[in-house]
C-alpha cells in the first residue's frame, strides 16, 4: 500500500473503551468502512557480542579513567557500544499472504526487509541474537475514500501500554505534504484531553531512507521509532 503513514501513541487510552470510541467516531463521524481486525508485532532482539569492535571504534581502557569517562559520556560502557548498537528490531505487519517483516538494526541506521523464514533463522541463532522483549497491537482497520486508519491496544510483554493510531493517506507518499491532512483526520476522532505522543522527529535520512517519498520500510522505522524514544521497549 502506498501514501503516507504516520505512526501516534494514544498514550493514557482506557483500553476496550477508547477502542470504542475511536470505532464510533470513524464509523459513524467519518463515514469509514471496517475492513476487519488489524494486529502488528515488534521483537527486541539484544546480541552479546561487541558490534562498537566490528565497527574499529576503539574503546578506553579500564586503567584510563578519564578516557573511560569520555567514552562512557559518548554512550559507550566497558564492555564496549552502545544499547542501540547491540540491538535490532524485527517489526511484521499484516497475515498470511499479506504478512511482511523489517528488520531495523545498527544503531537504527539500517532498515531491511526480509522473507518470512528469517525470524526462524534469527530464532535459531542463540548465540547471536537473542529475544528480549516484544509488544503487539490488537484493533481494527478502517477505510475512508482515500485513507486508511488502523487503531489498536498496545501490550508491552502483558502490561497494557496505551493505544496506536497508523494513519495512511493513500494519494501523496510525500510526509511533509500529507502531514496537515492527516492532523485534521486525528483531530475529528481523538477526544480533546487526549494525552498523545505524535511521534514526531524521525530522522529517515540516518536509515537511508528517501525522506520524501515513504514505502512500508519508513512505517516499519515510524514504530522503532516511537518504542525507542519512548523506551517503551
Amino acid at each position: 500500500m502506498t501514501g503516507s503513514t504516520w505512526v501516534l501513541w494514544w498514550k493514557d487510552a482506557q483500553g476496550t473503551a477508547s477502542l470504542g470510541l475511536l470505532q464510533e467516531r470513524l464509523l459513524r463521524g467519518l463515514r469509514a468502512n471496517l475492513r476487519g481486525r488489524w494486529s502488528m508485532d515488534t521483537k527486541l532482539f539484544h546480541s552479546t557480542h561487541n558490534f562498537a569492535d566490528q565497527q574499529n571504534i576503539k574503546l578506553a581502557s579500564n586503567s584510563d579513567p578519564v578516557r573511560r569517562r569520555e567514552a562512557e559520556g559518548r554512550g559507550m560502557g566497558a564492555a564496549g557500544g552502545t544499547a542501540s548498537d547491540q540491538s535490532m528490531y524485527l517489526v511484521v505487519r499484516g497475515q498470511g499472504a499479506g504478512r511482511r517483516q523489517f528488520y531495523v538494526m545498527a544503531s537504527n541506521r539500517l532498515v531491511v526487509e526480509t522473507e518470512p523464514e528469517m525470524e526462524a533463522v534469527v530464532l535459531r541463532l542463540k548465540n547471536l541474537w537473542a529475544p528480549r522483549q516484544a509488544a503487539r497491537i490488537e484493533g481494527y482497520s478502517y477505510e475512508g475514500d482515500d485513507w486508511v486508519i488502523r487503531t489498536g491496544n498496545l501490550m508491552v510483554g502483558t502490561s497494557y501500554k496505551g493505544l496506536v493510531i497508523e494513519i495512511n493517506y493513500l494519494p501523496c507518499s510525500n510526509p511533509d505534504q500529507t502531514r496537515g491532512l492527516m492532523r485534521e483526520l486525528l483531530l475529528m476522532i481523538l477526544p480533546p484531553d487526549a494525552h498523545v505522543d505524535a511521534n514526531i522527529g524521525v530522522d529517515y535520512a540516518r536509515a537511508g531512507l528517501d525522506p520524501t517519498r515513504m514505502t512500508e520500510c519508513h512505517t516499519a522505522y515510524q514504530y522503532v521509532h516511537l518504542f525507542t524514544q519512548s523506551s517503551l521497549l
